[in-house]
């Protein structure tokens, strides 16, 4: 049995670690954790793990978005190349950010691992120039997120059901929830029989990726909650999330950016095909027509919404029209897609094999039970060396 260091950022390494491991997992306690932020310290200081010792022995260390200095064999996941970089503002910050990621061409850095083809996309294209890139790029792979799987058969759908989607995503913007709600009204005018299920916190506006940072701008979406084909319950436990996504007949996430989508693989593990765009690491879970349906965005090289604007840029007019627009564009496919799902004279057994093809796709790459097994080997495979 081998014990296992587990540190960096959580939110992160739980769907990204064993679930029920032979070895022991010590979740590790960083200095200054709650109170003072590392990087509070020293900005760059972000990017690395500082723990505290452990009285004890222990064989491998595994981090998440951080780097660690130690001569103990270790794996570092991450979900983008951001981990590597926090913006150096001086030379002596980007010799820190240097000296830092310089330890991933180490031998005792054992594997890098990708959450997704996009995030190894993204990654690499980050490192191609780097003096140690040669040393670092064998070294990564793609071991996608895991979830327990809670149906063994598919869904079905009967004829005059009343079609049940639900959003998840406490950036209602980013997300997707904007165009959900975009979409109930839609529906609503046309008397189509659907039932759309907000999960939220309702976050917008300044500091969420891809919105405009004005949340004010949100306020009549927002009163769109207040639709007879709208229920929203704001806040709930991952138990009832689950319940939801269960009574669902497909779920709702035509995002604008996103890094994964845990919860599409969370609907997967009960049946529940989905509904998304084709933006990041999300096609690489959703394929058209197999196991959901795929919105279509103008994308750049990186798989990034390519009418995005940064900066100073975002709190212009024009971009309020570029996200606006957007929004209504994507309501409107999705308007069509489910007026095409309903007009379907198979859409019994059409409905059947999506609920199948994602039952497949969390059953063949998502599997609790085959990711435990996988990183249980690569532990002991790493203590044996040292």
């Amino acid at each position: 049995m081998v014990k296992v260091i587990i540190g960096g950022q959580q939110h992160l390494s739980v769907p990204n670690l064993p679930r029920n491991s032979e070895h022991t997992l010590i979740r590790s306690k960083t200095f200054l954790a709650g109170k003072y932020p590392i990087d509070k310290v020293w900005y760059p200081l972000g990017s690395f793990m500082p723990w505290r010792p452990v009285w004890g022995g222990y064989q491998v260390i595994h981090t998440f978005n951080r780097i660690i200095y130690t001569n103990k064999p270790w794996f570092v996941t991450f979900e983008d190349h951001r981990f590597l970089y926090r913006d150096p503002q001086s030379k002596l910050e980007e010799l820190t950010y240097k000296f830092l990621n310089n330890r991933l061409a180490l031998e005792n850095c054992k594997k890098i691992i990708a959450i997704s083809d996009y995030a190894r996309l993204r990654f690499l294209n980050w490192v191609q120039e780097w003096d140690v890139a040669s040393k670092i790029i064998g070294k990564v792979d793609v071991i996608h997120p895991n979830f327990p799987v809670r149906v063994n058969q598919h869904k079905s759908y009967q004829n005059q059901q009343n079609l049940q989607l639900i959003f998840i995503g406490n950036h209602i913007a980013r997300k997707g929830g904007v165009v959900a709600l975009r979409l109930a009204k839609k529906a609503a005018k046309l008397g189509l029989p659907i039932t759309i299920h907000i999960v939220s916190e309702l976050w917008c506006g300044f500091g969420v990726p891809t919105d405009f940072p004005d949340a004010n701008r949100y306020t009549e979406d927002l009163k769109l909650l207040d639709l007879n084909n709208v229920v929203f319950h704001n806040i709930i436990p991952n138990a009832k999330v689950i319940e939801l996504l269960s009574q669902s007949h497909f779920q709702l996430m035509p995002s604008l950016m996103d890094t994964y989508g845990y919860s599409i693989i969370e609907g997967f593990s009960v049946a529940t095909p989905a509904i998304t765009t084709n933006v990041c690491a999300l096609p690489e879970i959703v394929r058209h027509n197999e196991n959901g349906y795929v919105l279509e965005l103008p994308l750049d090289k990186l798989r990034h919404w390519g009418n995005w604007l940064n900066g100073e840029k975002t709190k212009t007019e024009e971009y309020w029209e570029i996200v606006n627009h957007t929004y209504d564009d994507l309501a409107e496919q999705a308007l069509q897609q489910v007026q095409e799902f309903l007009d379907r004279s198979d859409k019994q057994e059409h409905y059947e094999s999506l609920s199948a093809g994602a039952l497949a796709q969390v059953i063949n790459v998502h599997d609790a039970e085959k990711q435990n097994e996988l990183f249980d080997n690569l532990y002991a495979a790493a203590a044996r060396l040292y």
